[in-house]
């Protein structure tokens, strides 16, 4: 399993002047410097009027950093199952340039997501349609990942009955945690969708202030029998072996999604999404420190 982190949680940093600011192609090196990361996922709009040799800049970086970039990611869903051609072939065009970026910044997957009506004639269009994306990644060696959206994929059932409609090694699923919350049944959720995906955008709200869970006091070495120096020593050695508790998530329950992703075996790519308020940067950090304990409750 790979922690990763989605650079959405991070925009704030590319707000920044002067001194301190932060171009895009310093993302990867900025993450594995403050973050202690070695990947990243990243989104088309930051892309925006950016050129090929730019685009091959920022893969550079990431090599250079030991923080590359692993999925590129298109916000805005595309439409894909529209009955107009023209519709419908532009956005088949438009996943194809994704795709075309997404080798440039040497990612393995690309990930975009269906703007449409759950309906069987809106299906059978948007498996067409896929399949004519995949031939396309197939030549370049890039996964497809469709993100949930309301419609037509929005329940995990529909776009699992999509993924096996279109076929091919190389279609997927991106699962999300805040997504798995709203459907009331997270675990469940997340348990029908995450076979299918290779990455798993691991989506926190914010943090409660000041408080983290209660963690059971360790035998007082005054009480062992211990006194002096070796009292001291077994005092000093308990401080050590008690790490600091980690940050408790406001929102839901971290432990429910990594326990729902260990009964699958998911051992692929979680992208740290932090979408909470102040410093996106802590935020990051905070949901990186919570979803390891998280994972790491599970054999506990």
């Amino acid at each position: 399993m790979l922690f990763s982190l989605n650079v959405n949680s991070i925009r704030d940093v590319l707000k920044r002047r002067g001194k301190r600011a932060v171009e895009i192609i310093d993302l990867p090196k900025y993450i594995s410097d403050h973050l202690g990361l070695s990947a990243l996922t990243l989104s088309t709009d930051l892309l925006a009027g950016v050129g090929r040799s730019q685009i091959e800049k920022i893969r550079d970086t990431g090599d250079r950093a030991g923080c590359t970039c692993l999925l590129l990611s298109q916000p805005e869903p595309l439409t894909l199952a529209e009955p107009s051609v023209d519709k419908g072939d532009a956005a088949v065009d438009r996943a194809k340039r994704i795709i075309t970026a997404a080798t440039l910044l040497g990612c393995n997957s690309a990930s975009i997501s269906i703007k449409s009506k759950n309906t069987d004639e809106h299906f059978e269009r948007a498996a067409e349609r896929m399949k004519r994306i995949l031939e396309h990644a197939d030549g370049v060696d890039i996964n497809v990942l469709i993100a949930p959206q309301p419609g037509l994929t929005e329940e995990p059932e529909r776009l699992t009955d999509l993924i096996k409609a279109i076929g091919g090694f190389r279609i997927g699923s991106l699962p999300d945690f805040e997504s798995a919350h709203k459907s009331g049944d997270p675990a469940g959720y997340l348990r029908k969708l995450t076979p299918y995906a290779s990455v798993v955008n691991a989506s926190t709200l914010g943090f409660v202030p000041g408080e983290a869970p209660v963690v059971e006091a360790k035998e007082d070495a005054r009480d062992s029998g211990l006194s002096g120096l070796d009292a001291l020593a077994a005092e000093l050695e308990n401080m050590m072996d008690e790490p600091d508790p980690a940050p408790v998530h406001d929102g839901y329950d971290l432990a429910t999604m990594a326990g729902a992703l260990s009964a699958v075996g998911f051992d692929g790519n979680i992208a740290i999404d932090y979408r909470g308020g102040g410093d996106g940067t802590l935020g990051a950090m905070q949901s990186h420190e919570a979803l390891e304990a998280a994972f790491e409750s599970l054999t506990g």
